[in-house]
């Protein structure tokens, strides 16, 4: 039988709507992903001691090691299996399978590892291990990284540093090759080598340093407010550069300094640079000497504010130029000479 025209225009569009009722037309429905109950996540393996010293002789030739799994923000999670402890050196340091460490010989930070695999998810603390033959150990009564003036708990970023850990009795007298855990609290500001408590600043801030140790059988830590401030000295080099003329003229390189407050920049105009060069401030108010460079022995920081032409020299003291900043702040500056610009930005990283 035939068709009715109407049919035969609908037929398509109803066809067409039966597969989207049958769901046989489109994309498939993605399923949402599975919650994952981060508190139960397995972040970290965490050891209840990382700097450890002992002796060979009893009683002072053991100690116990607690390896402890964490979730992300930090806290115990139970139900995981027992973690394994591996000694490096086994001639001097042995543990066992449930963390017991015990002396065998004189040695200097032995490693002990704690791993623990969940899954696809292995983690590991260590904890360094020095031992010594001593019967009667002294008593550790303080740990101290505070420094002692003239030294100061402050860095700039250009620097590094050890920062130093006093281990003393109850005289205050030291104690000697212990071995010392250092840790920061933000290593994205600065880090410091767990062992040897050398300090390298990423950037300027507060940090907090600490460290630990453990020697037969007592544990004593500090922790430390580290400032890692702006470089405090800064050179700037006169050379060759090309101006938007295409000429060549002579400029600072580099052309933007940043230093902290009461910093001091050394400007140099070697003598292949072939020229004299000024350095002029827009405000030369607070632009002052370097005291440090004004002295009988030098004196090319006695001046304060501009800085006339210099340089081509045969003494090569006398083309330098020093210029202390103790007020924060901008300083934009140029050469009169070349009309080559820069700025000094001088930062209080003490503001808030």
């Amino acid at each position: 039988m035939a068709l009715h025209p109407f049919s035969r225009r609908v037929t398509p569009v109803l066809a067409a709507a039966a597969l989207v009722v049958c769901g046989c037309s489109g994309d498939a429905a993605v399923a949402p992903p599975p919650v994952t109950d981060v508190s139960q996540t397995y972040w970290a393996l965490t050891l209840d001691h990382h700097a450890v010293t002992i002796s060979t002789v009893a009683p002072y030739d053991t100690i116990r090691l607690t390896a402890t799994p964490r979730n992300a923000a930090g806290e115990p999670l139970s139900g995981l299996p027992a973690p394994t402890f591996t000694s490096t050196d086994l001639e001097r340091v042995q543990v066992d399978a449930d963390g017991l460490v015990h002396a065998r010989k004189v040695g200097s930070l032995v490693k002990v590892v704690a791993s623990l695999a969940q899954g696809n998810l292995v983690h590991a603390d260590t904890v360094v291990i020095t031992v010594t033959n001593t019967a009667s150990p002294p008593v550790l009564a303080a740990l101290s990284i505070h420094p002692v003036p003239p030294d100061s708990a402050k860095l700039a970023v250009s620097t590094t540093k050890v920062v130093t850990a006093r281990l003393l009795k109850a005289d205050s007298t030291t104690i000697p090759g212990l071995a010392v855990y250092y840790t920061s609290s933000d290593p994205t500001t600065a880090k410091i080598d767990r062992t040897t408590g050398r300090i390298t600043p990423v950037r300027p801030g507060t940090v907090t340093i600490i460290a630990s140790a453990t020697a037969y059988g007592i544990t004593r830590a500090d922790t430390l407010p580290y400032v890692i401030g702006y470089p405090v000295l800064m050179p700037v080099t006169v050379t060759t550069q090309v101006n938007a003329s295409g000429e060549l003229v002579a400029g600072f390189d580099p052309n933007v300094i940043t230093i902290g407050t009461g910093g001091t920049i050394l400007i140099v105009n070697p003598p292949t640079s072939g020229v004299m060069i000024d350095m002029t401030f827009d405000d030369p108010t607070n632009v002052a000497g370097a005291s440090q460079y004004c002295t009988p022995f030098v004196n090319y920081g006695c001046g304060s504010g501009n800085i006339a032409a210099f340089g081509g020299d045969s003494i090569a003291t006398n083309n330098i130029r020093a210029r202390s900043f103790p007020v924060p702040g901008t300083y934009p500056f140029r050469s009169t000479i070349f009309g080559t610009t820069g700025k000094i930005v001088v930062v209080d990283e003490h503001a808030s």
